[in-house]
């Protein structure tokens, strides 16, 4: 059975829950921007895939078993537009065999078989998702006590909107210490652990019950602190 998913901007929604504590979990240190997978290709191409992309996130950001239920990237504002690229976006999840040291070897980096979430389509012409980009559609947990995890994207019939500085960025963590990336470019090649991966929040609920907890689910709004330096990476 195909899963379609789901790109929308984030809603504040209000939830109580006297089984799951619902909450949030957000890994990057939120440095600068970068535009890969959503905001630009440098593939030179919009025909078959341009990017495979693959980011690792350290287990210790998890505090046990955690249900996840959206994916979020935060708009950098220092440079293009919030336009995500339009094409087709493949979301896979698993964990790490070589913890936040991915391989340009992308299928060697799990640890063990890599489970589909689904494919999120995004019209041609691409769409301004204001300030949060929001995967939802997705139900998954992630047990942090089996590794770090992986999320891997794979980008077909993408916009040819190339890296120039005119397209949009994502905050991006460029410290490598909770998250790194490693990607494959059509007709460029490809690369092991990079920093500059996205700062990414995964919204859903502790798979522990708390019993007698009032949760709120995205009730609050997220603020961004600090002055960016303005780089143009990918």
């Amino acid at each position: 059975m195909k899963t379609t998913l789901k790109m929308l901007t984030l809603l504040a929604l209000l939830s109580m829950s006297l089984m799951l504590h619902a909450t949030s979990v957000s890994v990057g240190s939120m440095d600068s921007g970068n535009c890969f997978p959503f905001m630009c290709n440098s593939s030179g191409t919009s025909v078959g895939v341009s990017i495979d992309y693959q980011q690792a996130f350290t287990s210790t950001a998890f505090s046990g078993p955690f249900n996840v239920t959206s994916i979020s990237w935060d708009y950098w504002p220092f440079a293009g537009p919030a336009i995500a690229l339009g094409g087709n976006y493949t979301f896979s999840w698993g964990y790490s065999a070589v913890g936040l040291g991915l391989s340009s070897n992308l299928a060697s980096n799990y640890n063990g078989a890599a489970n589909l979430l689904g494919t999120a389509s995004i019209p041609a012409g691409g769409i301004n998702f204001g300030t949060t980009l929001t995967l939802t559609g997705i139900n998954f947990t992630y047990n942090p006590g089996l590794g770090d995890l992986i999320l891997e994207i794979v980008v077909d019939t993408q916009d040819n909107v190339g890296n120039t500085g005119a397209n949009g960025y994502n905050w991006a963590d460029y410290t490598g210490a909770a998250t790194t990336r490693a990607y494959c470019l059509t007709n460029v090649g490809c690369f092991g652990a990079t920093t500059g991966a996205l700062d990414t929040t995964f919204g859903g609920q502790s798979a522990v019950p708390e019993p007698g907890t009032l949760a709120l689910l995205g009730s609050g709004i997220v603020g961004l602190a600090g002055f960016a330096r303005r780089k143009f990476k990918v």
